[in-house]
């Protein structure tokens, strides 16, 4: 009996302490491709079928220790990126099912203008500018990204 017991309690543990282990692992966390434009700032130069053609093959890994974004052309690499959870503020008609937004910032504390909007279904990365006169922040594109 006394077995069975300890038995028992150290499978109770092992489950216990095996479930704690991922709870700093956002749900977000893991490597995407590019899978579309989903929104395009009219601000914007370029038309939605020109940036879903440049952006095709474009790799995104988002993990604790590291923000990458692999281009064609270049790489955005943000290392010890603190993603910070916040209300949504933005109207983001194109993105009505999103439940999250995270905003990406250094390891310094330094916003990097990258913005993570995650529903149940999809993850979008959204690029923005907040340097306007008045403060005020202008999404210029809305990615959304398969696993």
């Amino acid at each position: 009996m006394k077995k069975v017991f300890i038995l028992m309690t150290g499978l109770i543990l092992l489950i216990f302490l095996s479930s704690c282990s991922n709870s700093d692992k956002q749900d977000f966390y893991g490597t995407y491709t590019f899978e579309k434009v989903s929104y395009l700032s009219p601000l914007s130069s370029s038309t939605i079928d020109y940036m879903n053609e440049r952006m095709a093959g474009s790799k995104y890994t988002i993990e604790a220790d590291l923000f990458k974004i692999e281009y064609t052309d270049k790489t955005v690499e943000i290392n010890s990126p603190n993603y910070v959870k916040e209300e949504i503020q933005n109207d983001l008609s194109p993105l009505d099912d999103v439940k999250y937004q995270y905003t990406i910032y250094s390891k310094d504390g330094d916003k990097t203008n990258w913005r993570l909007y995650a529903s149940s279904a999809s993850m979008y990365i959204a690029s923005y500018v907040d340097n306007t006169a008045d403060g005020s922040e202008i999404i210029m594109s809305v990615f959304k990204l398969s696993k």
